[in-house]
């Protein structure tokens, strides 16, 4: 697997650790790191997906998630996770995300992430909108796979 670097990412969300997020061996838990996924995830698609329409038929859903750690973290520390589409497929797109110390290339850990855009109300997949296809290559500084 190729490190990610910086540069990789042109959407960031900075996240303080704290306290209580410690375990008893005095590193970060491991549970949270997949909130600090979500955090980044979540901030993502808001920058891609979101038209202001409070009536949301068809939008982003969760299907593979996976994390593989680089490094322990302990508190205090700032980091952040940098988000970005690898690949866009037909019904869902690849993230890839890297949680980084904030302001360094120190790598804490990397996640790869599976997308599916779904009809909520058909309970289905459907193509990702060319709108949200148009805002991932726009906001991307390295091109996804298509």
């Amino acid at each position: 697997m190729r490190q990610p670097t910086r540069s990789d990412y042109a959407h960031y969300v900075a996240i303080k650790v704290k306290w209580g997020e410690m375990d008893s061996l005095g590193h970060v838990n491991n549970t949270v790191f997949y909130r600090y996924s979500e955090d980044g995830r979540i901030d993502y698609m808001h920058t891609i997906a979101d038209d202001g329409d409070t009536q949301i038929s068809d939008g982003p859903l969760l299907a593979d998630l996976r994390c593989s750690f680089r490094q322990q973290l302990r508190f205090p520390a700032d980091v952040e996770i940098g988000t970005r589409v690898k690949r866009i497929g037909r019904a869902s797109f690849e993230l890839e995300q890297c949680l980084f110390y904030a302001e360094t290339d120190d790598v804490i850990a990397v996640y790869d992430t599976v997308v599916v855009w779904f009809d909520f109300g058909a309970q289905t997949s459907m193509r990702v909108p060319e709108t949200v296809r148009e805002r991932i290559r726009t906001l991307e500084h390295v091109p996804p796979e298509e």
